[in-house]
């Protein structure tokens, strides 16, 4: 695969927001911008937002939830077969991705768990 890798910045976000449930938040103008990051792949723009290394949020792939990269893989499939028992090399093997990947989908649902948990900590 041939891959041209251009990184282009996104301004700094200091504007309100809407999560899933229909809240505005503001967002923090101290975190870090996303990277959009704009590739040449097989030919073919390959356009995404790099979550870590292996998973990303592609704006026209799979509605811009995360998937593994250069996959059209959802995360989320990945981890309900992880839930449902199956082992972390039988996933990445099914998936032909890394094992690194599928580690990384559970470090990353991890954290976003302990976030959540510290909002609900704080809501109550």
């Amino acid at each position: 695969m041939n891959k041209a890798k251009v990184m282009v910045k996104a301004p700094l976000n200091n504007k309100r927001v809407h999560s899933r449930n229909g809240r505005s938040q503001n967002t923090n103008s101290r975190s870090k911008p996303k990277k959009f990051v704009r590739e040449m792949v097989g030919g073919e723009p390959y356009e995404y937002y790099p979550v870590g290394r292996y998973i990303v949020c592609a704006p026209g792939i799979c509605g811009g939830r995360p998937t593994f990269k250069y996959t059209r893989i959802d995360v989320h499939h990945a981890l309900a077969l992880l839930t449902a028992g199956r082992t972390v090399e039988e996933v990445a093997k099914g998936y032909e991705v890394p094992v690194k990947a599928i580690h990384e989908a559970l470090i990353l649902s991890s954290k976003s768990f302990d976030r959540q948990n510290k909002e609900y900590a704080r809501a109550a």
